[in-house]
């Protein structure tokens, strides 16, 4: 008996013939919820837009008028005074230094023109945008990451099920080959094989166990939700209705709405600008300052208070002004390049979905009626082989037949619906808001 294929259990259990009812899972949205507010790629990409959007700040920080404020305490060893004359003969002396000395300052630097630093703003906020498209793309993709380990850890709770189902009639079909043998109707190599298909189911049994609990760590890491391993009984099996998608041209998204290419659009523009800010650079740069001084040491002016005005210009060049700027131009090009490159994987990603679905259809409508047929065939098998009509071979192997449909069927059906969850992610649909009501 052939092994069943890992992809095979990313489908829903209840698509087997004689899978058991749903399981008792919490619904998918707990899972979707979780991975979003504790899952680590999200709380990265989030960290990361944070930062952007502090830097974008500090970029408007430097356009703005700054107030900075100093005092200063000084202890000389000696003051320094000198004796001025004054009108009608008396002296007076002025402390130039004292010993003990105290300076306050206030300054207001106000920047006027500075078109450089104007378009890093702009390159700044393009970049805290493109941060915000990420953490969406982010998010999009650990939706389908926590969709396939959750659809994945149903289908194998339904296929351990059917796995012990599976080994109670192999063990039922022991022991009416043992029944037979001992009524002399039935061959000792008869029982040997029967005993061979028990231990067959043993070890499909274990199989299945061991790819359940891989998918239920996997799916806890990924959400920081523990799932539930428990059966509910009588409830509707999860399987897929077999309708056709939407036509490709309604599926094919803004540009805006796709975050993996908004995210890339908004890192162009950055880049652009930033190429743009480095041109400007060769512009001068006009800042104006106002300085309030308060001193002990009044010197000859003899005023405690007195304030300074400034307004400078300024402008410098030199060859890495010009290196700099080829290469921000550089750097531009290839943000453009990563933006085409993007779109195309974006298109793709929605027409090899798109075409994954419709054939998949056709698949799973295929996989069913090779499951009705051949678990009649099977029947039929077991119905002959009970009356003496069918040798045990020809029953094993109908069993096997209808077996390996059944996980064609499951394999079809994983297809399929792999590939639904992936064409809303990649027209850019969150799994929580596309969702229909009621549906894990």
């Amino acid at each position: 008996m052939t092994s069943i294929p890992p992809l095979a259990w990313i489908v829903a259990a209840g698509i087997l013939a004689a899978a058991a009812p749903a399981k008792a899972l919490q619904p998918l949205e707990t899972f979707l919820r979780g991975a979003s507010t504790s899952g680590p790629d999200n709380r990265e990409a989030r960290a990361n837009a944070e930062s952007q959007h502090a830097l974008a700040t500090g970029a408007l920080g430097r356009l703005l008028p700054g107030v900075s404020l100093r005092g200063t305490y000084t202890r000389n060893q000696y003051d320094s005074t000198v004796t001025l004359p004054a009108e009608g003969g008396t002296a007076r002396s002025v402390t130039l230094t004292p010993m003990d000395q105290l300076d306050a300052a206030a300054t207001l630097s106000v920047p006027l023109v500075d078109l450089a630093s104007f378009a890093r703003l702009g390159s700044a906020r393009a970049g805290a945008a493109s941060a915000d498209q990420q953490a969406r793309a982010t998010a999009l993709a650990t939706e389908a990451l926590v969709a396939q380990d959750y659809y994945q850890l149903a289908a194998d709770l339904g296929l351990v099920e059917a796995a012990r189902r599976a080994l109670e009639v192999s063990r039922a079909g022991l022991a009416i080959t043992e029944e037979r043998f001992r009524a002399g109707s039935a061959a000792g190599l008869d029982v040997d094989r029967a005993r061979a298909d028990v231990e067959r189911q043993v070890q499909q049994l274990a199989a299945a166990e061991l790819q359940r609990e891989l998918a239920a760590r996997s799916l806890a890491s990924r959400s920081g939700v523990a799932p539930t391993l428990d059966l509910r009984p009588g409830e509707a099996p999860l399987a897929d209705d077999l309708h056709e998608e939407p036509p490709l041209e309604d599926l094919q998204t803004p540009d805006v709405e796709l975050p993996s290419l908004a995210a890339a659009v908004e890192a162009r523009r950055a880049q652009e600008a930033q190429a743009r800010a480095q041109r400007l650079a060769l512009a001068p740069s006009l800042s104006a300052g106002f300085t309030e001084r308060a001193t002990n040491a009044t010197g000859f002016s003899g005023h405690e208070l007195s304030y300074q005005g400034v307004v400078a210009l300024a402008w410098s060049f030199d060859l890495t002004t010009v290196a700099n700027i080829r290469a921000q131009d550089a750097l531009a090009a290839a943000a453009a390049a990563r933006e085409e490159r993007a779109r195309l994987a974006a298109r793709d990603a929605i027409h090899r979905s798109w075409s994954t679905v419709h054939t998949g259809i056709a698949r799973s409508r295929s996989a069913r009626a090779e499951v009705e047929a051949s678990t009649r065939a099977a029947e039929l098998a077991r119905d002959r082989y009970a009356v003496g009509a069918a040798t045990q071979l020809d029953l094993l192997q109908a069993q096997r037949d209808a077996f390996s449909a059944q996980v064609a069927l499951v394999q079809a059906d994983a297809d399929l619906t792999n590939a639904r969850a992936q064409l809303r992610i990649a027209a850019g649909r969150s799994l929580l808001s596309s969702r229909p009501e009621g549906k894990p």
